[in-house]
């Protein structure tokens, strides 16, 4: 079967592009403004091809292709695009990585309509020396930043990392040692103490609405992580997360940012709360990982959301609800959302996708998988009344799933047990 061919036609089929598209395709293939102007179905194209992206088909004209080995191409974002320009399809929303091809995204433009940001809001809002410039000039708080070529880190500064211009999920930020020299593709900025924050919004192009926030999780030990990168999100009411002058300075930014960078449709906006203020870090111009969690806490679709404020030009009335309208304290009336993404901590061999699933993952490999030291394994979930609830439920899942795989020449072994253990009526 020649996978690149759609038998009704390019003219209404609709493709999700991007390093992991499982929770974006969730929410498009439950979208009913995707299902009407879409006919032809959806196609969507990332680096792994997991086993409960595959199993959307199920729910209407659905195909899901891995770069790598439905297409025997290099993960590679250069290699999504090509791959992507292979493809039969009117139209395109992409995920995490493509913000950081501002080229190929081009190409991607030029071959059909980008939904969402193209490449001229990325040019300016993924550039930090325009973006920070623009923050500084809207009196909007940001780590202090400095971008220029020869710019060095020195002695007796504040503290400072090193972070990289076109990079995602914190893997390339790093301490800036004293006396060294801007590194190629990266900028200086001031390590501001505080809990990492997002907020989601939705803007078509001249206005913005808050949706929701959420608590982001980095280096989170329990799940493999290190340093800086991106660990997972906990959302919750957001009057549990954030003050009501928080809450002002982020819709503030959100406006400011929309109409100084034309924003279309869903971004995200990182920060670092300091002294109960949100520190502005960047902008995700696209579907962000954590919205799988507003989009369970709210019951809205937000790709329904996406293509109103692209094609129609209508932004919702206000923030997602449960998010704006909680009644009061944490407790058993609050209820708060988690996903983890577990990292590898040694080369593994993954299990039957349903043992995974049974420990309440998402993000599937499929089974005989083999995953590479570091590299992200499943994405865990949880459900708790607070988040340090949350982080618990996650570190335990965690344990189970690490339990599960072993390394690759011990796997017969475990499978043996695990398969004695089900059978005699025993969880996994």
């Amino acid at each position: 079967m020649d996978l690149t061919r759609n038998p009704r036609g390019a003219g209404d089929r609709l493709l999700l592009l991007g390093v992991s598209v499982r929770a974006l395709a969730a929410s498009a293939t439950r979208s009913a403004l995707a299902a009407a102007r879409f006919p032809g179905g959806i196609v969507a194209l990332d680096y792994f091809g997991d086993a409960d992206l595959l199993a959307l088909s199920s729910r209407r004209p659905f195909r899901a292709l891995s770069l790598s080995r439905d297409l025997d191409r290099p993960r590679s974002l250069a290699g999504l695009a090509r791959a992507a320009l292979d493809l039969e399809w009117q139209a395109l929303i992409y995920s995490g990585g493509l913000e950081n091809g501002p080229g190929l995204l081009g190409r991607l433009e030029r071959r059909g309509a980008v939904l969402g940001n193209g490449r001229r809001q990325i040019d300016g809002v993924r550039d930090p020396s325009v973006f920070f410039e623009f923050l500084s000039r809207e009196g909007l708080p940001h780590p202090r930043t400095w971008c220029a070529a020869g710019t060095t880190a020195v002695a007796g500064r504040t503290r400072c990392l090193w972070k990289g211009a076109r990079s995602g999920g914190g893997t390339r930020v790093r301490p800036a040692m004293p006396g060294e020299t801007r590194p190629r593709g990266h900028y200086l900025q001031e390590l501001i103490a505080g809990p990492p924050g997002s907020v989601a919004f939705v803007a078509d192009g001249t206005r913005a609405v808050l949706l929701g926030a959420t608590g982001q999780l980095s280096g989170f030990r329990e799940l493999g992580g290190s340093g800086y990168r991106y660990g997972g999100n906990i959302a919750g009411p957001a009057r549990l997360l954030l003050s009501d002058g928080a809450l002002a300075v982020l819709r503030r930014a959100a406006s400011s940012l929309t109409l100084r960078f034309g924003l279309r449709g869903l971004n995200g906006l990182d920060f670092v709360l300091s002294a109960g203020t949100p520190h502005l870090i960047e902008v995700n111009p696209r579907y962000t990982a954590s919205m799988e969690l507003l989009e369970e806490m709210s019951g809205r679709n937000l790709v329904d959301v996406d293509l109103q404020a692209i094609t129609d030009g209508r932004l919702p009335a206000g923030p997602l609800e449960p998010w704006d309208g909680a009644s009061g304290r944490p407790g058993s009336d609050a209820r708060f959302l988690a996903k983890g993404i577990l990292y590898a901590d040694q080369r593994v061999l993954s299990v039957d996708p349903e043992l995974l699933a049974r420990s309440g993952c998402r993000d599937l490999p499929a089974a005989g998988e083999i995953i590479e030291t570091g590299h992200p394994i499943c994405t865990i979930m949880a459900d708790a009344s607070s988040p340090s609830e949350c982080r618990r439920i996650l570190a335990g899942r965690a344990g189970q799933v690490r339990r599960l795989l072993r390394p690759r020449w011990e796997q017969p072994r475990v499978l043996r047990s695990l398969e004695r253990d089900n059978s005699e009526g025993r969880p996994a």
